[in-house]
């Protein structure tokens, strides 16, 4: 595959979406298994509907509408469970694995090259409990049921935790109930390790002050056992000078596709989120695959800009797949496209290995 120099305690995935981590035919399968009722006709056209390529995304928007079927899909105490089951057993039985079959399940290496040893699973409890139909504290139980079974399974050799996602598209008082879940949640010892803010960031960039201070109300009532992350960038509609007030109101610890910082220094030479992410030593959580897919990122070399520009200011930034199932990647695949293209030089790779196993919210996990 790749002359890398992998950590020989394997590689920890920080930023992988549940709706997105299940394969397609999985999803299907357990449609008619429950008498779900789907968009279209046949399995053909809902594996051509799921999968995330460039004529059916082109923007975030475009990109997350097809997630309201996953996420339907993964609705219910038994289903969140059977679904983190299959993500967290799938990243430990493909790592190191570039093929992809046409189901969008990533195919076993002979040998593990890139072994994935932890990973954090996100996802939001409240678009999984069928518009209240379940009760949310059994759903979540049920993912984190899941996670408990994954590392007594694998006697260690995997490390699993889950974030729980706020939506940008949520009712303010949905979000709140996460919230208060979230530090009643960890506080209970259950393997809940983050906090994060997912969803278009169209529909609520928090560009507005008072919807900014709502949100951060929140992760203050999330409490302090989670780590911090967000969504926050990876659009324009997300302007500079609310990327720096979010960043300033919310205080996270990582930043998932913060590309208008990027933008801002490369554009405009004005290079005051770079600096802002630098003072803070805020991670950087980039996703290739999924950035190239939503237009954020127009091309794959212009990753060579993006990675050049925060070693510049000295900012650590990790490698994840973000819906490795629905765009049919894999870590190793993206990595290798990445090397293969000179966008990304072994070292950087090598540096996003140590970096992710730092900052990686499963140091929180209550032993």
């Amino acid at each position: 595959m790749i002359n890398l120099q992998i950590p020989e305690a394997g590689v920890v995935e920080q930023h992988v979406h549940l709706g997105g981590a299940v394969p397609i035919h999985r999803l299907y399968e357990a449609a008619v298994d429950r008498g779900i009722r789907l968009p279209v006709q046949s399995y053909h056209e809902f594996a051509s509907l799921l999968h995330r390529r460039r004529d059916n995304s082109g923007t975030l928007e475009r990109y997350l509408e097809i997630y309201e079927v996953a996420e339907r899909i993964q609705s219910g105490p038994q289903a969140v469970r059977e679904s983190v089951l299959i993500a967290l057993n799938g990243a430990a039985r493909t790592g190191g694995s570039l093929a992809v079959d046409l189901e969008g399940e990533a195919t076993t290496p002979d040998k593990q090259q890139l072994p994935i040893r932890a990973l954090e699973l996100r996802f939001n409890p409240m678009k999984r409990n069928g518009n209240g139909i379940w009760d949310l504290d059994r759903v979540m139980l049920a993912a984190c049921s899941a996670v408990n079974e994954i590392r007594t399974a694998y006697k260690g050799n995997l490390k699993a935790g889950l974030m729980v996602c706020l939506g940008r598209d949520l009712p303010f008082e949905e979000n709140l109930i996460l919230a208060k879940k979230v530090a009643r949640w960890s506080e209970e010892g259950l393997p809940v390790v983050g906090l994060d803010l997912a969803g278009p960031e169209s529909s609520n960039s928090l560009k507005d002050p008072a919807r900014l201070e709502e949100m951060a109300e929140l992760y203050r009532l999330a409490g302090p056992r989670v780590g911090r992350t967000v969504h926050c960038g990876e659009t324009r509609a997300i302007d500079l000078e609310t990327f720096l007030q979010t960043v300033k109101t919310l205080q996270p610890e990582r930043i998932g596709h913060p590309l208008t910082a990027v933008r801002a220094y490369c554009e405009n030479e004005d290079a005051s989120g770079l600096k802002l992410m630098a003072e803070r030593g805020i991670t950087a959580e980039l996703c290739m695959l999924s950035n190239l897919l939503t237009g954020a990122v127009q091309n794959i070399e212009s990753y060579r800009t993006i990675l050049n520009a925060f070693d510049q200011f000295g900012i650590r930034y990790t490698f994840s797949t973000d819906a490795p199932s629905l765009q049919k990647s894999t870590l190793a695949g993206e990595i290798g496209s990445l090397l293969q293209s000179q966008a990304v030089r072994p070292e950087q790779i090598e540096q996003s290995f140590e970096t992710a196993a730092q900052t990686t919210f499963l140091h929180r996990l209550v032993h």
